[in-house]
């Protein structure tokens, strides 16, 4: 029955996403446009801009291979300014949040002897909804071995760094099927390694919530810290 009207918005669509490639084209150099994005992602190190957002900018511009050398080292970069912002500064809102004393046993995750958990960071890495500067600024704070910390951080962000440019070499044509399935593969990857922490971090908070009970002799009621 609106078989018209979808016709209409799926050529607005196509003529829209011609233009804007029209117009990336008609820039003056490409070099131009890497320093641009080098630029954002320099911004991201004190602005919450999404990593997506600049890994999909880079594939737009420049073929796969190159927007993914473009997008580890400016990575790289990144990650190079958050872990001596937390040397020198301190961990941050990480670090508050895992001094909390309910929540220790997410501090003896991450510390791992003192010296920093290599899982930890790997993992934190692959799942998106866990902030990227946050976990470097912890790590920077407890003088985590850099080269591991570097090495550590692009081998668990390359999985998404991979997706997320090979979605900006599909944009302008969003219908087909690899763009489809690039999708479908980080929407899915996403909720699959969120919920499996939200299980395993329920678990480990439920434990503590029973050993935290505190009853009041008088009022005969209980406070959960």
């Amino acid at each position: 029955m609106n078989l018209d009207s979808l016709r209409d918005r799926f050529d607005a669509v196509i003529n829209y996403l011609s233009n804007l490639e029209q117009a990336i084209a008609g820039l003056d150099s490409h070099l131009e446009i890497a320093f641009c994005i080098l630029a954002l992602f320099i911004a991201k190190t004190q602005l919450p801009i999404p990593m997506s957002f600049l890994c999909i900018i880079s594939g737009t511009v420049f073929p796969l291979g190159r927007a993914l050398v473009m997008n580890i080292a400016f990575s790289a970069l990144f990650f190079i300014v958050k872990y001596y912002e937390g040397m020198f500064i301190g961990g941050g809102w990480a670090r508050m949040i895992i001094n909390i004393r309910q929540i220790s046993f997410v501090r003896k995750w991450i510390e791992f002897k003192g010296s920093g958990n290599p899982y930890i960071l790997f993992v934190t890495r692959l799942i998106p909804s866990i902030p990227l500067g946050m976990v470097s600024k912890l790590y920077g704070s407890m003088h985590y071995d850099f080269l591991y910390y570097v090495l550590l951080s692009l081998v668990g962000l390359f999985p998404r760094i991979y997706v997320y440019t090979s979605i900006g070499t599909e944009l302008f044509n969003p219908f087909s099927v690899k763009f489809i399935v690039l999708l479908m593969v980080i929407v899915a990857f996403s909720s699959i390694s969120s919920m499996a922490f939200n299980i395993y971090y329920g678990k480990k908070s439920k434990q503590m919530t029973q050993t935290l009970l505190i009853y009041s002799p008088k009022e005969k009621y209980k406070i959960v810290l």
